[in-house]
């Protein structure tokens, strides 16, 4: 009788174990990117699908931080606003405002400014790669680089 009690006990304590393993998931969690959303310059490489060059005073970013403001630069003029992003990845911007020096290259930059006052329904961020989506549409891309390393 003791020993069919350690083997109850020894399966019980076996499924609690399992029970507890089983509780992970194999989706992908924010640790496990490349870059962090927060912590990172993500320089603008695409927008509306189509590739941008490089004719810039600055390479336009845009950085996200902790207390939920978004800076960053449109290739000339600086930006600033905010975001929100819920437990679905649902990210909404909100851009407050940027600077308005006349600057060479404009046409970018009043795109960039464009794509950020859409309607950015979710983010994914896949390796080192930033993509904000309206609906199904890629609006903008970006590639990160780690903000200690930006001069």
């Amino acid at each position: 009788m003791t020993n069919m009690r350690h083997y109850a006990l020894a399966a019980v304590a076996i499924t609690l174990i399992l029970a507890g393993c089983g509780c992970k998931t194999s989706k992908k969690s924010v640790s496990d990117e490349h870059y962090p959303l927060v912590g990172t310059q993500w320089n603008l490489v695409k927008l509306g699908g189509v590739e941008i060059g490089a004719d810039f005073a600055l390479r336009p970013f845009i950085t996200f931080d902790t207390a939920d403001n978004i800076q960053g630069n449109l290739g000339c003029n600086t930006f600033f606003g905010t975001y929100s992003i819920n437990k679905k990845h649902k990210m909404t911007l909100e851009f407050q405002g940027a600077t308005k020096r006349l600057c060479q290259n404009m046409g970018v930059e009043r795109k960039f400014m464009q794509a950020l006052k859409r309607d950015i329904t979710r983010y994914e961020i896949v390796g080192e790669e930033l993509i904000l989506f309206e609906g199904d549409q890629e609006v903008m891309r970006f590639t990160g680089v780690d903000l200690s390393k930006v001069e």
